[in-house]
């Protein structure tokens, strides 16, 4: 049993990490948490009662604490040496159940809420299928890079592909930022704590919107003209200038609003589009 999540000390993760002798895989990106703040700005942020899946259940100590104040917690992880760590770790919890499997090919259940240090290597992919399933609430700590490209505003060098098809889904914003020395090994670089909360989307057909910014930012820093051109030809400009766009614009200053006028626009293209 760990210590109550009030008084739980960076040594007494660190020992229990210590004790089973990890040898981290590099591949699956495994940084271990060993800062208790993390763990409690997690939790504090799951409503007592809760339903929810956790991504990447390392040796089960945020599971831990997580299973403290929630009613279920489904945690899947891809390493059979953690499973059974974690196995003992979380033996005298009624309330949690391990999937030993590939976080991004596994069912996933309804849940409240998902939880997640997120290895690297899956930031995207695990982002994206988190709106595909329309998680109501998710808490991820991810890389700080990441985390400014989901919150970033048009215009800036942080925002793309990604800040806009996550702000057409989900509010984000930034809780806390953690220091290499918050994980084992540490990383090379600064983590972040998001949370992401589930509002209505911005636009009805999100793959027409998917395909239209992936060809888009593929040059963020090229005006939209000659973007267009390039790929789709006069017919798709005058199309997106009908629509009331300035396509003089570079890809990176287009707003939400003017990318979702963009994508209806360019429906008769879509074909074309996906193509490239």
């Amino acid at each position: 049993m760990l210590p109550d999540i009030d008084v739980v000390t960076r040594d007494d993760l660190m020992s229990l990490i210590m004790r089973n002798r990890l040898k981290p895989i590099k591949r699956l990106s495994q940084h271990f948490v060993v800062d208790p703040t993390i763990i409690r700005d997690i939790v504090n942020h799951i409503p007592r009662g809760s339903k929810v899946l956790e991504v990447g259940t390392g040796i089960g100590i945020l599971t831990y604490y997580l299973a403290r104040v929630a009613s279920q917690v489904i945690t899947i992880e891809i390493d059979g040496r953690l499973v059974r760590i974690a196995e003992h770790v979380l033996s005298g919890l009624n309330n949690v159940s391990i999937i030993q499997g590939d976080a991004l090919r596994v069912p996933w259940p309804q849940v409240d809420a998902l939880v997640s240090n997120v290895p690297y290597s899956i930031t995207s992919p695990l982002i994206m299928r988190i709106i595909k399933e329309g998680v109501p609430r998710a808490l991820l700590t991810i890389q700080r890079e990441v985390a400014n490209r989901l919150t970033g505003e048009p215009g800036s060098d942080d925002y793309g592909r990604l800040s806009v098809i996550t702000q057409c889904n989900y509010s984000v914003s930034i809780l806390n930022t953690y220091a290499p020395d918050s994980f084992y090994p540490s990383p090379e670089v600064y983590s972040s704590l998001i949370m992401m909360s589930k509002k209505e989307p911005c636009y009805d057909d999100m793959d027409a919107l998917e395909s239209v910014t992936k060809l888009l930012f593929r040059h963020r820093n090229r005006v939209l003209r000659w973007v267009l051109n390039k790929y789709l030809g006069p017919s798709a400009v005058n199309a997106v200038v009908n629509a009331g766009i300035d396509v003089s614009a570079r890809v990176r200053q287009l707003g939400i609003n003017e990318l979702i006028k963009i994508t209806g626009s360019l429906k008769p293209f879509i074909n074309d589009i996906r193509s490239h």
